[in-house]
């Protein structure tokens, strides 16, 4: 049995695989602040509740936002204290007498979609979740490839295409939660859609919102979203430069917006080499679920 947790900022997600991958079990719980001891604890009663109910020693597997250290397998999550700057793996491991592997959610994410989901079958693929930042993670030659400092796939921190702000050269110069400005994730996940109908309308509104005002066909959330996805298509084309890949997985809040899969295929072109055959581009096949499904199935 694989038994995964997605570990997040308020919630923890478990689950439960049979060998098959057919989801037996899942419940989510509250995330005990900055509480390590009860974090293991609430980890350690799941696994053993698990164990009982299914009759098996399951292998566990852990999904969170952030990095592990190279230098000493401990984790880097700033906004997860109750793990940041502890060995989860190596504790868990001894806690519950068994092999634990841990991993960034977004990697968790497209290592369930390679398996059985809109992946299956690539050799490459990039992952990219859509939601209050942007999240990456690579697929290569059957293995996630993390990096020397866990960072591959990482595209949201890289700059905005300077493309991009010849086409749009008011566009607003946002500092990032790393620190610099102009990332690429502070235009193109769903805080930086709501940043760009604010500046072509003056006005806040959610996500949600404007995607119903889109619908609606609004004159400021059409020219946001034209101007998001434009910088989509050439934040992705990129990436797409460096790795290459035969498909690029589509997650998180926004990336069930029919328009993604009809506009990106027609603008990534322009952001290319002339002549490059694109990539597939596909939504995620598991969801909100994929985290945890990756995370359950790190240890195959």
């Amino acid at each position: 049995m694989y038994y995964g947790f997605d570990i997040g900022g308020t919630k923890i997600a478990f689950a439960v695989y049979d060998a098959e991958l057919n989801l037996c079990h899942e419940e989510r719980m509250s995330t005990p602040g900055d509480d390590y001891q009860g974090l293991q604890q609430l980890i350690r009663s799941r696994v053993d509740a698990a164990d009982e109910r299914f009759g098996a020693k399951g292998v566990v597997g852990i999904g969170f936002p952030g990095i592990l250290n190279r230098h000493d397998g401990s984790i880097v999550a700033a906004n997860l204290p109750a793990i940041h700057g502890r060995h989860l793996g190596a504790d868990l491991a001894e806690l519950l007498g068994r092999a634990v592997k841990v991993d960034n959610d977004a990697n968790c994410f497209l290592w369930s979609e390679v398996h059985q989901g809109a992946a299956a079958e690539a050799d490459s693929a990039l992952g990219v979740t859509i939601g209050t930042g942007i999240g990456g993670a690579v697929y290569l030659a059957g293995k996630l490839i993390q990096g020397r400092n866990w960072l591959a796939g990482e595209i949201g921190h890289y700059p905005l295409p300077a493309t991009i702000l010849m086409k749009y050269p008011d566009l607003p110069r946002p500092r990032c939660g790393c620190g610099r400005l102009v990332c690429f994730e502070t235009y193109a996940s769903g805080t930086g859609l709501e940043r760009l109908y604010h500046h072509f309308h003056g006005e806040r509104a959610s996500g949600h919102q404007i995607v119903a005002r889109y619908e609606a066909r609004e004159a400021s959330a059409l020219a946001a979203i034209d101007c998001w996805l434009e910088i989509l298509a050439a934040g992705l084309a990129t990436a797409i430069s460096v790795l290459d890949p035969e498909v690029v997985v589509l997650g998180g809040g926004l990336s069930g917006l029919p328009v993604l899969y009809q506009q990106l295929p027609q603008r990534l072109p322009g952001h290319l080499l002339p002549g490059v055959a694109l990539p597939a581009i596909r939504q995620a096949s598991f969801g909100g679920a994929g985290g945890v499904r990756g995370a359950a199935l790190l240890n195959l």
